[in-house]
């Protein structure tokens, strides 16, 4: 047999495998003609594992050590078998109604890996092939960045200096080397237009999924119009499911909505709010954050006491409000996947504190589209940087109405834990405006309104009459 044809579990496309080394002993060696990575039947089924991958992929893979060496091993199952994806055939699902986006995870053979049977070998790879990129956003970016181009962090699973690099290779170097591990280095990512809505946005929704099982997209009122409105919440409500203070203010001022909520990360947001009543992060390690901002340069850095740097690498790898702040730009691709692949609709998006910021990467991930999905988008005390015009003026490219960023400076979290977690390089929109002049933008002081972080939803309705009238 000179072919075979399957899904390939590198670029997960069906397509024609060349045979390229036959063997009597074990498996047969194919090529795939899409990406031109080596592949080998599964063990279970007909589809195609991972053999070998071709030199640029491998080139691509930032893992180090052993790591790396594995992505060189044959694979016994295939993506489905092994974990990585719940189903080939799902992943360009295209859906009538948003909620339909949890049936890419539907499984469609069994979890070999799961049960133990075989180990798999991660998405290293997959993130290569995707061709997803870390993006410098707001929050622990920055801080690993800062980390990171001090000298504090290292080298890089390539063996550079992290100090040497710059952007986003020195954003995604950082949160690799203070994770510890793949998945944070890759935590905050943007899908390509190519890959959102199709066949690589269900890949990373699939790895995403597995480490948020709480992530749903829910219908909460339905109406026979057009005009669909996604509210996103924060942390401390994490386990609310029917967004009841939502609705209530929505009906109130304009009932022909149809509405949804989505659920995300609902134990590190519960960790998050059990947090903010102790205060975030320990005092010796907020004192070396603030120190990182003030130093300036690598010299002054080296003056710091070396167990304050390991206080600081803990509480920044463990803080319940840098991983919420992962989680967010991991939930925002998602809910950017999901709404493209609607055909011929338009949303409304509605978030408040951390919720905000997982609107805002939505936005980010949507701009890479022709198509525009966004109608109108209101962010209540957003716990999100407001001074990167890039990303923002980004973020505003996905718009088809307008964003408003309603801020009030008595939001006492917001000006305080936000600030000190971030360690001083990140000013909130939830406080003062965004800073960037653009017809899209409309900064709504809300000082006479909001007292507090946690009244902002209770004044929704108000807001509404002073945006809109």
């Amino acid at each position: 047999m000179s072919s075979v044809e399957g899904y390939c579990s590198w670029c997960f496309e069906r397509t024609e495998h060349k045979l390229v080394k036959k063997s009597h002993l074990s498996r047969n060696i194919y090529q795939c003609n899409c990406c031109r990575n080596n592949t080998l039947i599964c063990r279970y089924c007909s589809e195609l594992a991972r053999g070998t991958p071709n030199s640029s992929v491998l080139e691509g893979v930032e893992v180090g050590g052993l790591g790396k060496l594995a992505q060189t091993w044959n694979n016994e199952l295939c993506a489905e078998h092994d974990g990585t994806i719940a189903s080939f055939s799902k992943l360009g699902l295209k859906i009538k109604d948003i909620t339909e986006y949890e049936n890419i995870f539907e499984r469609d053979k069994r979890n070999l890996a799961k049960v133990g049977k075989y180990a798999g070998l991660g998405v290293a790879g997959v993130v290569s092939v995707a061709g997803v990129a870390a993006t410098a956003g707001s929050g622990a970016a920055p801080v690993a960045a800062a980390m990171g181009k001090l000298g504090l962090l290292g080298t890089a699973s390539t063996g550079t200096a992290i100090s040497s690099l710059s952007g986003a290779a020195l954003t995604s170097a950082s949160l690799a080397a203070v994770g510890g591990s793949v998945a944070a280095g890759t935590a905050i990512i943007s899908a390509t237009g190519l890959a959102l809505g199709g066949v690589m946005g269900g890949v990373i929704a699939n790895k995403y999924h597995g480490e948020d099982k709480s992530f749903a997209i829910r219908k909460l009122r339905d109406r026979d119009t057009e005009v669909k409105t996604i509210f996103i919440n924060g942390f401390t409500q994490e386990k609310e499911t029917d967004f009841h203070d939502w609705q209530i203010s929505q009906l109130s001022y304009d009932s022909q909505h149809v509405m949804y909520g989505v659920n995300w990360a609902s134990k590190t947001n519960t960790k998050l709010g059990i947090a903010f009543s102790k205060g975030v992060g320990t005092s010796a390690a907020k004192k070396i954050l603030i120190s990182i901002a003030e130093a300036g340069s690598r010299s002054g850095a080296k003056k710091l006491n070396p167990l304050g740097w390991l206080a600081l690498l803990s509480d920044l790898a463990a803080n319940p409000w840098h991983n919420s702040m992962l989680r967010a730009a991991q939930t925002g691709v998602q809910v950017a996947d999901a709404i493209s692949r609607t055909e011929g609709q338009k949303f409304n998006l509605v978030g408040h504190s951390l919720g905000c910021r997982v609107i805002y990467y939505a936005l980010e991930a949507l701009s890479s589209k022709v198509d525009k999905y966004i109608n109108d988008v209101i962010l209540l005390g957003g716990a999100v940087g407001r001074s990167d015009v890039d990303g923002w003026t980004k973020a505003l490219s996905a718009v088809d109405g307008k964003l408003y960023n309603c801020h009030s400076e008595q939001d006492q979290v917001l000006s305080h834990v936000y600030r000190i977690a971030n360690a001083g390089l990140s000013s909130p929109i939830g406080i003062l405006p965004i800073e960037l002049e653009h017809e899209k933008l409309t900064n709504i002081n809300c000082d006479d309104l909001v007292e507090s972080h946690m009244t902002w939803k209770k004044h929704y309705e108000k807001i509404l009459q002073r945006i809109y009238g």
